[in-house]
């Protein structure tokens, strides 16, 4: 399959295509055919090194992205093959606050990212896309839009009628004033 990879350094004349391996999905697991990537401000910082300066290299970057599920593994349910999915950005975060151990599992660092023909994920840590949103623009989503809707609602409270002060032209501010 292929991939793009930091390989030994970071920097975006680093970042090459490379061949690995297809894993079949494990107990719990779905293996994704990716559709689409988008990238984030945190993406670039990333494969610069100026995020995570101490990033363990080979790195696969991008967090965000939709796949459709291709294979199952023992024990999923409720994802039928061919489900366009959008995989989470922290892949064991489902509730409460953050951890260390769920600042550990987001994709395109410190685990390997999206930017990949194939991903096999928990099926626990997908989402199915709307189905009127191409992949491309569903692929906008996971960080982008929930850190909006997130400062937004859950944070802000925000209501009819409310004003916001939104800063920048970055993807959580357009997120931010489409919402």
């Amino acid at each position: 399959m292929r991939t793009m990879v930091l390989q030994d350094a970071f920097g975006i004349e680093n970042l090459h295509q490379a061949s690995s391996p297809v894993a079949d999905p494990g107990p719990g697991e779905v293996q994704l055919e990716m559709l689409a990537a988008s990238l984030n401000y945190r993406d670039l910082l990333m494969v610069t090194g100026h995020y995570n300066p101490r990033q363990p290299l080979p790195l696969v970057p991008c967090s965000d992205g939709v796949g459709r599920v291709i294979a199952r593994g023992p024990g999923v349910e409720g994802l039928e093959l061919g489900t366009r999915v959008a995989p989470l950005f922290a892949q064991a975060w489902f509730d409460g606050p953050p951890t260390r151990a769920i600042l550990r599992s987001t994709l395109g660092g410190p685990r390997d990212g999206v930017l990949r023909e194939r991903l096999v994920v928990p099926a626990a840590s997908v989402v199915p896309v709307p189905a009127h949103l191409s992949a491309v623009e569903a692929a906008t989503l996971p960080c982008a839009a929930l850190t909006a809707w997130s400062a937004l609602v859950t944070h802000g409270k925000l209501r009819p009628g409310d004003r916001i002060l939104l800063l920048g032209t970055g993807g959580v501010s357009i997120f931010a004033l489409l919402f």
